[in-house]
């Protein structure tokens, strides 16, 4: 029966006894209780070295107390009867040591490596303490001691850098990049401006700087600067996201803009309106076959005509949404040639839009380098939607450097999982 229960319990300690019928359930704290015996015989003395040829002598016992994991969901705990000895030849006293618990420890390492699994998983340490009944500083604990296996390799560095902010702690922006080729988060930073972030990869050695070729970044302008003093043999190029979404806001605007024109009563105020979405649309997935009845218009209309009789409203609306149509075509078919010739003409456009293209042809050399390489920001977004679950479900963090430990252990072990299921 011993066995059997040390089995259940995950004990493999051929030292501990557990004493028969020891097996409690307290009424007020729903503990399970158990009894159990830790005696043997050392080899030598934990203190002075000395092989035992009988001069360790046994010398009493000691209560102590393991936490066990839970069983049937409940606190499970061991009064463990450790063996007392007393070496004479060095005088010295210490206690029996097993390998179910480390050494001045009270809370067994199987539950310690079930806090270190259950860490892996998007859910709130509070949660995690519940579930081992043990506290929150415990599971911190845990987390902090794998501190040093998350720590980014200063000697070495991917070939293209993945580089973006996310919200962390207070509020405040943290600067984070990944390999963009793993697409494995290599760090969350404290730091924004381009002084910190400097100063940050600075620590990696030259030859680490030097093997960066690629870096992808939004339309932010600080980060572009660390590739003429960190990353000097590295190119910069804007996410292909980042540069059609600076557009469709600025015909957004274009549009409200316009809209505020007319009283809010009017069918073309109510059209401009209701149908943002179908102006957004690409030019060639706009459907000309089939004719519905539309709100705000007289007559059964295709979503090519309605477009049109929408853009008829205004000559200058109409022909930023062309330019806005052929920049968007121009970065679907990355063709550079033709996203340049839509720039050029900046000048039908509204004065709102010729804002952000004035902000492309100022840095069309990043854009350029968009078009041409296959990289973007989309996996590091992808990215900062898991640790925006992270932060969520645990309502919030009020220390950086815990956030940043559970992010990058959740993110290491999720991209390990990814990668024996590709096997």
């Amino acid at each position: 029966m011993s066995n059997d229960t040390k089995l259940l319990l995950e004990i493999e300690d051929p030292n501990i006894k557990i004493i028969e019928n020891s097996a409690t359930l307290s009424p007020y704290d729903h503990i399970i209780r158990l009894e159990a015996l830790l005696d043997y015989r050392p080899k030598a003395c934990y203190q002075c070295g000395a092989i035992n040829t009988n001069q360790i002598i046994r010398y009493g016992w000691r209560d102590t107390t393991v936490e066990l994991t839970s069983t049937y969901e409940r606190p499970t705990r061991i009064n463990l009867k450790r063996r007392y000895f007393h070496c004479k030849t060095c005088h010295s006293y210490f206690l029996a040591q097993t390998p179910l618990v480390a050494k001045n420890c009270s809370i067994s390492n199987n539950t310690r490596k079930a806090c270190l699994n259950k860490l892996q998983d998007i859910v709130s340490m509070t949660h995690i303490a519940s579930e081992l009944a043990t506290s929150n500083n415990y599971v911190m604990r845990v987390l902090e001691s794998a501190a040093a296996d998350l720590q980014p390799d200063l000697t070495t560095l991917p070939e293209v850098l993945l580089l973006d902010e996310i919200k962390t702690t207070d509020g405040s922006l943290s600067f984070e990049y990944m390999d963009g080729e793993s697409h494995l988060l290599i760090d969350l930073v404290c730091a924004r401006t381009v002084h910190q972030v400097s100063n940050y990869f600075m620590r990696y050695t030259k030859a680490a700087r030097d093997n960066v070729k690629v870096i992808v970044t939004d339309m932010n302008y600080t980060y572009p600067k660390l590739a003429r003093t960190v990353f000097p043999n590295a190119v910069v190029l804007y996410d292909r996201f980042h540069i059609v979404q600076s557009l469709v806001r600025a015909f957004n605007k274009t549009r409200i803009q316009l809209m505020k024109q007319f009283s809010t009563s009017s069918k073309t105020y109510k059209q401009l309106k209701r149908y943002w979405k179908l102006l957004l649309k690409p030019l060639g997935n706009l459907d000309f076959k089939h004719f519905h009845h539309w709100s705000y218009f007289d007559h059964w209309l295709s979503e090519t005509d309605v477009v049109d009789q929408v853009l008829a409203s205004n000559p200058v609306l109409k022909s930023t949404y062309e330019v806005l149509q052929r920049l968007m075509s121009a970065t679907r078919n990355r063709h550079w040639s033709d996203f340049k010739l839509a720039l050029s003409q900046e000048s039908t456009t509204s004065d709102l839009f010729q804002i952000s293209l004035q902000n492309l042809i100022k840095n069309q050399s990043y854009v350029e380098n968009a078009l041409r390489y296959n990289y973007s920001n989309g996996p590091l977004e992808g990215t900062n939607n898991k640790i925006k679950n992270i932060k969520r479900n645990a309502y919030g963090y009020r220390n950086f450097r815990h956030f940043r430990l559970r992010v990058l252990f959740v993110l290491k072990f999720q991209n390990k999982k990814r990668s024996n299921c590709h096997r």
